[in-house]
């Protein structure tokens, strides 16, 4: 009963949204009325689902003041402040309750792209939404726990040691060992193991959950940690394993309601419901769900790490007992053999429907959850169009239906980071692409083909545009406009692309000016569904004249957040507007995509929105 009524108000956690809580709830109360037939477990998931609705809220709104530090990650700080928490980006050297004073607050932005870690929002999953550079150092503290970080970060080892003790993740461990506590979790069952001979069960799962406490308390309570803290207090508390699982998952949503999706959560659970319901080949049944979180959660699964993946936990688990006691242990890195595949909805939702029958009972022929990563990429019927976001730069990527060619306009580098190494690439791999068959460098400047050089050592590029006059290799219709032209300037010599495929026709103007756009209503009977904005939506293009003759339907603009330039220019979104022209822009959409397939299309931004477009 426990497990069942934990896992409804797990359900209203994720659902967020007050509405579709209550009429969850109202389904859920119908559904445990048929099963159970008592009072006190409705009257039970009702006390819940009000519960959640409390939970859900969005936490206090961060402000100045003075701000304690709770957290200590890789290259930056968490501190709070009753209830509200900020990130903190200092060359300070803080510890764990030193205490701070902020000044200063800005929203956390990153260019999020489809398929890529987003850091903007694995903070927002935390309630961290604002963030700081500049803080001064109040109170420094001499805590036990802060005096531990210390000796710690210390050691010779303290790559390792801070990865294992603090879940501060390096590249000497694998990711997925430090998130799920595995150095912790093995290290607890090597010492059970070891005691279990000489002295009770229950005699050491007391005295090893008040360890557990301890550790958490001196060093840091990490998500991996309290959860494993709540099943070996269910373990005590309950004979039954259903209430066990079923005391964690409520407590644990409790807790930290905005983390249940969290990889150091939902993996575990998933992994002890197939312990408890699968009645035969359990270990091929968590080789399934390990995959295939790994291709959710990372969209990179290491073929390594995943068959040494028993025994690397029990290394890890070893090395968590004794590596303070080495002072020079020599870290190695994990051989790397990587598949990379960004999941789309239809694996995620093949996967729900094959983990649910293999609760029931497994059968072979749910190995097909393994093909539809092949099917999804080889397979894709729809003709793609995205636009990355990658700053104050662009870079677009048109793929053919079952990528049968792929074409890139611009290749833009940042003064900041290695576009090409940061975003583009990953972007290539979790696609699956291998081979760019066509880049099209509207242009010399650096914000369009400044990766160029760095791009061209990192895939294979079967043909470069540079000018006009050249042709693009793909059979459908591929234009390159105005190879004579009169140009001012570099940015009047951009290369404007025009192309259609379905029932769509797109128009990507690179740089050029109004006096480039003048040039080609003199030449071209022109029409556009969609328009690629000329300069990043600055006031030196798109003039209305030029909009309203093509009829367009959508627009799409590549600026970088809050850039100097203040692109988009307010000018030029009014012509939008006026015109009634859908604009999109990355430096607040994010990555943008446009999906066609015969006389249905779409478009996706990495923000969530969704809309049809009309033909």
């Amino acid at each position: 009963m426990m497990l069942i009524v934990s896992l409804g108000f797990l359900a209203c956690i994720i659902l967020k949204s007050s509405l579709c809580i209550l009429c969850f709830s109202f389904c859920f109360l119908l559904y445990l009325n048929e099963r159970f037939h008592s009072k006190r477990v409705l009257i039970f998931f009702i006390g819940l689902s009000v519960l959640s609705l409390f939970l859900v809220k969005p936490c206090k709104e961060a402000e100045k003041g003075i701000y304690t530090i709770s957290e200590i990650k890789q290259s930056y700080y968490v501190a709070e402040n009753h209830g509200s928490r900020v990130l903190v980006q200092s060359d300070l050297d803080l510890n764990f309750n030193d205490q701070i004073q902020v000044d200063f607050l800005e929203p956390i932005h990153t260019d999020d792209n489809f398929t890529l870690f987003s850091f903007t929002k694995y903070n927002a999953s935390k309630n961290i939404f604002y963030k700081t550079k500049k803080v001064r150092l109040l109170k420094k503290s001499h805590s036990l726990k802060s005096k531990l970080y210390t000796f710690v970060s210390n050691q010779k080892n303290s790559k390792v040691l801070l990865s294992l003790y603090y879940g501060i993740h390096e590249d000497t461990i694998d990711e997925i060992y430090t998130m799920l506590g595995y150095g912790y979790i093995s290290a607890y069952f090597i010492v059970f193991n070891l005691l279990k001979r000489k002295y009770e069960d229950k005699k050491i799962r007391i005295s090893l959950l008040i360890v557990s406490i301890l550790f958490g308390s001196f060093f840091v309570f990490t998500l991996s940690l309290t959860r494993f803290i709540l099943y070996q207090l269910a373990r005590l508390l309950f004979q039954s394993k259903s209430d066990q699982i079923g005391f964690t998952i409520l407590f644990f949503s409790i807790l930290y309601p905005t983390q249940v999706l969290s990889i150091s959560f939902v993996l575990p659970i998933l992994l002890q419901l197939v312990s408890y319901f699968c009645t035969e080949h359990k270990w091929i049944v968590q080789k399934i769900v390990l995959v295939s979180i790994l291709f959710i959660y990372f969209k990179k699964v290491n073929v390594v790490s995943l068959l040494l993946f028993n025994l690397l936990r029990k290394f890890y688990g070893c090395v968590f007992l004794i590596g303070i006691c080495i002072s020079d242990f020599k870290p190695f890195t994990i051989p790397s053999l990587t598949i990379h595949y960004a999941p789309q909805y239809l694996f995620i939702l093949v996967f729900i429907i094959v983990y649910i029958q293999c609760l029931k009972h497994f059968k072979w022929k749910y190995l097909i959850i393994f093909i539809i990563p092949f099917l999804e990429i080889f397979c894709n019927p729809f003709f793609q169009v995205y636009t990355l976001n990658i700053g104050q730069g662009d870079c677009s990527i048109i793929v053919e239906p079952f990528y049968k060619s792929v074409v890139m306009i611009d290749c833009g580098q940042s003064l900041y980071r290695d576009n090409v190494e940061r975003i583009i690439m990953p972007f290539l791999e979790n696609k699956n692409i291998h081979t760019i068959d066509t880049l099209i460098l509207t242009h010399d400047d650096f914000d369009h083909s400044g990766g160029y050089e760095s791009l061209k050592d990192r895939i294979k590029i079967k043909q470069v545009i540079r000018d006009s006059n050249e042709k693009v290799n793909v059979e459908y219709p591929f234009y390159l406009l105005l190879d004579q032209r009169e140009s001012k300037d570099e940015n009047d010599s951009s290369i404007i692309s025009y192309f259609t495929y379905d029932h769509l026709k797109y128009l990507f103007m690179g740089d050029a000016s109004k006096q480039i756009e003048k040039q080609l209503m003199d030449t071209y009977d022109l029409k556009a569904d969609v328009i690629k904005v000329g300069h990043h939506g600055s006031n030196t293009s798109s003039d209305a004249a030029f909009l309203d003759s093509l009829d367009c339907k959508l627009a799409v603009i590549s600026a970088g957040y809050k850039n100097k330039y203040n692109h988009p220019s307010v000018e030029t979104l009014k012509t939008l507007d006026k015109l009634n022209i859908n604009t999109f822009c990355t430096n607040n959409s994010g990555s943008i995509a446009i999906y066609s397939w015969h006389h249905f299309s779409f478009i996706v931004t990495n923000d969530g929105l969704f809309g049809i477009i009309r033909a």
